[in-house]
């Protein structure tokens, strides 16, 4: 049972809320869009594109479409677009038994791939975490199979969560992976995504997909499927493979707001 504790209080030291920092006369001092987590303790932090795009005035699909069409090896410029800065807020329910303190860090240079729903971003250092980010280790895909227990913590409904019933940190929910997309035992190259059997909801995007038996983060909680209504399928949703983004050299190159090709 201690072992299960422990999974679960690193997991939500781990994860974070990625916001914007409102005006000082803000009732709220920060607004949640979404959820991410980070993997090194010098500050990275994975989330979803689609959670990065909530903060640019253009998509990045949309600012693509302005490339010419061939299909080349060069690094393209593209035009300024008007962002606000993303903040990852992290939490700290230990040190006062009497309050809780939020620190929100300011994203330092930052990655999106174009052909997954999953991106990332390096962390300018902050005064108050001073040994580290407090960070997730990545699993090893051969160690994931369908019908395995699973955890995702994140922040559902962001804000409005707090309104409404007070939560104020991340929550957590569990299930089970219901299928490797697009099939069991595919290979790495070739893997899509998972399919998961658990609650979310809009915030809990860019969340991490953990191991409950190894506190392990495997995939990015991304979307919901949509019914031939229009509506949206409760209880099933995609994760993207973290894999996707960790080439060789990424942490290193994201580390040094080194450009990325679309590898």
């Amino acid at each position: 049972m201690n072992n299960i504790k422990n999974t679960y209080e690193k997991v939500k030291k781990a994860t974070v809320a990625i916001a914007f920092i409102n005006k000082e006369e803000a009732e709220e001092p920060f607004t949640i869009i979404g959820s991410g987590f980070c993997i090194d303790a010098e500050g990275i932090i994975i989330t979803c594109r689609h959670v990065i795009e909530a903060f640019m005035k253009k998509t990045i699909s949309q600012q693509l479409e302005k490339i010419p069409q061939k299909k080349d090896n060069h690094i393209h410029i593209l035009e300024p677009v008007e962002t606000i800065i993303p903040h990852a807020i992290f939490y700290d329910t230990v040190s006062n038994k009497n309050g809780l303190f939020a620190f929100p860090v300011r994203a330092k240079h930052m990655v999106a791939k174009t052909d997954c729903d999953i991106a990332g971003f390096s962390l300018w250092p902050h005064s108050a975490i001073q040994n580290g980010f407090p960070c997730l280790e990545i699993e090893e895909y051969s160690n994931i199979s369908e019908g395995d227990a699973i955890g995702i913590c994140g922040f559902p409904l962001g804000n409005y969560l707090y309104r409404q019933l007070g939560t104020v940190t991340s929550s957590f929910s569990k299930g089970i992976i219901s299928s490797i997309i697009p099939s069991p035992n595919v290979s790495l190259k070739y893997l899509k995504g998972f399919q998961l059997n658990i609650t979310a909801t809009n915030g809990n995007s860019g969340g991490p997909v953990f191991l409950i038996s190894s506190g392990k983060v495997f995939g990015v909680l991304s979307c919901a499927p949509i019914n031939p209504s229009g509506n949206i399928v409760h209880g099933i949703v995609k994760a993207e493979p973290i894999y996707n983004i960790l080439r060789p050299n990424f942490i290193e190159d994201l580390k040094k707001g080194q450009i990325f090709g679309n590898k």
